[in-house]
């Protein structure tokens, strides 16, 4: 067995000694090192010192003599002092310079490494004390050395130290395993092979007379108390356990029959619940929208008079306004009132064209006979309608469900939907450009007919889908929209075919949902039932 698989079969076996073994090993090294690592800086500190001392020393007894040598013009004893200063230890390189040119070097200048460098100045005093400059003294000390020492002292130190620490550690390890380790895994064994059926055996630890009093005996003894105190309660136990078994039997029983009670009416609820918020939300906004369409309608059916009036008055003042120029062309009073005349006229022609559209508002359901057609071919001819409109951006329109789709129904409120649907994608998504395509999905349920109305245009904002079926709700005021489309096809779903419409999100383009029901009972009580060919 190699010392891995060893180290590994220990760390399973007597994880606790492992462990232990660890944090000794982990404590003394770091002890180690700060130790180590406090006394290589007081050497180095040292070192240092010893460097400044030398270069002291050097200040203070050989720059006068290099001064008086240069002052003399001696290059043999300035050199005999260069080489004497040269073996000073750590002096790696020294450079004379004088002000007449002259040049002595001793050593070799280091081009790496960590370097100590120095300059002085070399003055000789004259007879009369002044100053003169000779020279200048360049000094430069190598700290390689003082590295490679202190790098020595670190082996030697954390060779020693990482022995005696091994050394402790081992000792250390050896008696925790003989006094407390050994005893934790035969109380360990012994915890593991203790069963509710095998509680006979006490557990017996194999140990010397004057340790029987200590904390690993104290955890024996209450082990062996244990055992006997859960012989004592497996006997109360099973004959409760006895009594209880029939009366569980039969809880059990009632209790699944009431769970599966509850689980049903619980879900007939929720069923209910969300039938009852979604009809709530969709009549509350039906009766909301249906309530404007009517005001609108309304309104425009009380403006209409005045307006015909109106239209009526400045037609005759324009008359008037061209028989008075033709008698009297020159007149200004004439031409004026004939120019107004007509721009009232042009105006008013506007306004009855909107009021038209605010009639459309209020469905009524007597406005159109019920009758059967087929809705893919209705299509076709709702496309073929809008040729003149889809030249100009010649969209790609796919229409896909049955061949044939019977319905009995209004078959122009049909064209009134999917004419404005198709018209807005024209106008809000493609913006009157070239290219586009638009998609239409009808697919049908046991009780609806689905139908998806996609397009691949500039999509409508988030914060529009709420509020895209309301009146006067549009982005194209400045085109002439009036913004009554929406709201005209959201009317003629809700409230004449008895469906529902919805604008949902699309990364891509707008998407429109439309559900109407099948049923004859949820459309008109005179309508005949629905038919696929």
């Amino acid at each position: 067995m190699t010392l891995l698989q060893r180290i590994n079969q220990l760390r399973y076996q007597k994880p606790l000694g492992i462990r232990l073994l660890a944090a000794i090993l982990l404590c003394s090294s770091a002890i180690t090192l700060i130790a180590t690592g406090t006394q290589l800086w007081l050497d180095y500190r040292y070192e240092l010192s010893a460097i400044d001392e030398r270069l002291l020393q050097i200040e203070a007894s050989s720059l006068n003599s290099l001064s008086t040598s240069l002052w003399e013009i001696s290059p043999a004893q300035i050199q005999v002092q260069l080489n004497g200063l040269h073996q000073l230890p750590d002096v790696r390189f020294l450079e004379i310079t004088s002000q007449y040119g002259d040049y002595y070097v001793a050593g070799n200048k280091p081009e790496t490494g960590p370097i100590v460098e120095r300059q002085y100045h070399l003055e000789h005093l004259s007879s009369d004390g002044t100053p003169f400059e000779v020279g200048q003294l360049t000094l430069i000390i190598g700290l390689d050395e003082v590295y490679r020492r202190l790098a020595d002292k670190v082996l030697v130190i954390l060779a020693s130290q990482g022995i005696k620490t091994f050394l402790v550690s081992i000792f250390i390890l050896t008696i925790f395993h003989r006094l407390v380790t050994q005893h934790l895994g035969t109380m360990a064994d012994y915890a593991r092979r203790l069963k509710l059926d095998h509680l006979d055996l006490p557990l017996i630890l194999q140990r010397k007379e004057r340790h029987r009093d200590d904390e690993i005996s104290q955890v024996v003894d209450a082990m062996n108390s244990m055992r006997e105190s859960m012989l004592r309660d497996i006997s109360k136990r099973q004959q409760a356990e006895d009594s209880l078994a029939q009366l569980n039997a039969e809880l059990e029983q009632r209790v699944t029959d009431r769970t599966q009670q509850l689980e049903e009416r619980n879900l007939e609820l929720h069923e209910t619940l969300e039938k009852l918020q979604a009809t709530q939300k969709q009549l509350v906004e039906s009766k909301k929208l249906a309530a404007l369409g009517g005001l609108v309608a309304g309104v425009a059916h009380e403006i209409n008079t005045p307006i015909g009036i109106g239209f009526t008055a400045a037609s005759y003042l324009s008359d008037q306004a061209k028989l008075r120029l033709q008698q009297h062309p020159d007149d200004p009073m004439a031409d004026t009132a004939n120019e107004s005349a007509q721009l009232i006229c042009q105006n008013l022609e506007r306004a009855n064209q909107l009021i038209t559209a605010f009639k459309q508002v209020s469905v009524d359901q007597s406005s159109e006979q019920r009758r059967q057609f087929d809705l893919i071919k209705y299509l076709d001819e709702i496309l073929l309608s809008l040729q003149p409109r889809l030249k100009r951006c010649k969209p790609e329109v796919i229409i896909e469900g049955p061949d044939h789709l019977i319905l009995d129904s209004y078959p122009g409120s049909y064209y009134q939907i999917f004419t404005n649907l198709i018209l807005n994608s024209l106008l809000h998504g493609f913006e009157n450009q070239p290219g586009g395509k638009i998609s239409i999905q009808m697919s049908l349920t046991d009780q609806q007919l689905l139908i998806h109305y996609r397009d691949n245009g500039v999509g409508i904002p988030q914060d529009w889908h709420e509020k895209l079926f309301e009146p006067f709700v549009t982005s194209k005021r400045n085109q002439g929209c009036s913004g009554l489309g929406m709201h005209i096809t959201f009317n003629l779903v809700n409230q004449l075919l008895n469906g529902h419409i919805q604008s949902l999100p699309n990364s891509n383009g707008a998407h429109f949902f439309l559900e109407l029901p099948l049923s004859e009972n949820d459309t008109d009580q005179s309508s005949n039932p629905i038919s696929l060919k």
